[in-house]
């Protein structure tokens, strides 16, 4: 048996680490109103230390530490050791020295002897194998009275950036449905299992809030370069579409293309967004 969230250390160490470098600036311009919006649960300027979960290339880790009261610091913890490389490369190149970034799988590695002033997470909690342990740890190093707040999507049917997009890649490619629940972008789609988790981690005043926005996907981009992108997102899209002939993935990206094509405004590719923003307090 592998151990604890093997299979995402595995893919956010790999390929889609590598993917989120590559990126990087068109996905923080994509879901950096999101991010946005929850931070407005904590209160920046009378915090000492700060944790970012699942902090990625370290935009938000960043941004948060810039926002600090005095003498303050944010840490960034990630799984993904070539995001967390880009991170420590953006701060240094924007001269932000009180953050630091660290390797550690919140579920299950000690978060260190600190006591946070407050958590926050942007779409970097729905990954792990066992929640309601991860979010006991998180708990653990909170200081009491400490607020959390974190943005999840909800269900893929009320996300057309999705679900329009893998209508057209399920015409060509065999996609396996994850198991409900399971570690994926969508795991905390139901707004009584998030509840339920954050209950089980004896976080109290719990507040779940639907949040609805358009948002721009692949800023720079136009359709068709959007399409070859989308495609590199998901290894298991890749993986399907290797295993086409030419005529089917020029078929599959000719059809992303137009799907982008309908979605463009004023030179923007934008979609209707739908997430929950979450704030409890320890």
């Amino acid at each position: 048996m592998g151990s604890v969230n093997e299979k995402a250390k595995q893919f956010w160490s790999g390929e889609g680490g590598d993917f989120w470098v590559e990126n990087q600036r068109e996905l923080d311009i994509t879901l950096e109103p999101l991010g946005e919006a929850t931070l407005k649960n904590i209160d920046l300027s009378s915090c000492d230390s700060v944790l970012d979960i699942g902090c990625g290339t370290g935009r938000t880790t960043i941004d948060i530490a810039e926002r600090l009261a005095a003498h303050g610091k944010a840490t960034g913890l990630d799984i993904s050791e070539p995001m967390l490389e880009q991170a420590k490369i953006l701060a240094q190149a924007e001269g932000v020295e009180n953050v630091r970034f660290e390797c550690v799988d919140a579920q299950v590695e000690s978060l260190g002897d600190t006591r946070f002033d407050a958590a926050f997470s942007r779409f970097g909690v729905m990954f792990f194998e066992d929640p309601m342990q991860a979010f006991s740890n998180i708990h653990r190093a909170l200081r009491e009275d400490a607020p959390l707040s974190f943005v999840c999507w909800q269900s893929p049917m009320v996300n057309p950036w999705h679900f329009l997009a893998m209508e057209v890649v399920t015409e060509f490619i065999d996609i396996p449905k994850p198991p409900p629940r399971s570690p994926s972008p969508f795991a905390f789609q139901e707004r009584e299992y998030v509840e339920e988790i954050l209950v089980t981690a004896n976080f109290r005043e719990i507040e779940i809030t639907p949040f609805e926005m358009k948002i721009p996907w692949f800023d720079g981009k136009d359709p068709n370069q959007a399409a070859a992108s989308y495609l590199s997102i998901n290894p298991i899209i890749s993986e399907g579409l290797a295993a086409l002939d030419n005529e089917g993935k020029e078929k599959i990206l000719a059809r992303l293309s137009d799907l982008f094509s309908s979605h463009q405004t004023d030179g923007r590719i934008v979609f209707d967004s739908a997430t929950w923003i979450v704030a409890a307090i320890k």
